[in-house]
């Protein structure tokens, strides 16, 4: 399970070190591979453990492709999805595509989300992040459900 957020460094080579604390059920649940693609929706990259991608890409391609919103989201998807692997420092090389989709330079921000990993830019992350903060401050609906939760 991936949770937290990590601040890291992408070095020259375009590589990026995972975190210690999830190298180990990398490699334990897959084989140390792992899936890193675009979001649809986001400026950030997705990394997935080879083992959840595959969930991930049944699921997609069970979609109807004939629906023009499906089809571009699959191209954008899994026309990106790039099979990496950890190096033995535990880093994974992001592709210079893949880097310029996410605005990604030096700087950036792991996110965990249980299941995958989201990459952004350290700056978008933190615009992103305020104004979120911010929507979720302002929304009455959000509110009357939180209400209802113990958190």
């Amino acid at each position: 399970m991936f949770r937290g957020i990590s601040n890291l460094n992408i070095d020259a080579k375009g590589r990026v070190a995972i975190p210690v604390r999830y190298r180990d059920s990398i490699v334990v649940d897959a084989s140390g591979e792992m899936v890193i693609t675009v979001d649809h929706m986001d400026r950030c990259l997705l990394l997935y453990p080879m083992d959840q991608w595959v969930k991930v890409e049944q699921v997609l391609m069970s979609l109807p492709n004939m629906n023009r919103n499906v089809r571009n989201m699959q191209r954008l998807v899994l026309g990106h999805a790039s099979e990496v692997e950890l190096d033995s420092q535990g880093r994974v090389r992001l592709s210079l595509p893949l880097r310029e989709y996410a605005n990604l330079q030096k700087k950036s921000v792991l996110v965990g989300q249980v299941n995958k990993f989201e990459l952004w830019d350290t700056e978008i992350w933190n615009t992103q992040r305020d104004e979120w903060l911010a929507e979720a401050q302002s929304n009455l609906e959000i509110d009357a459900v939180l209400s209802q939760i113990s958190l």
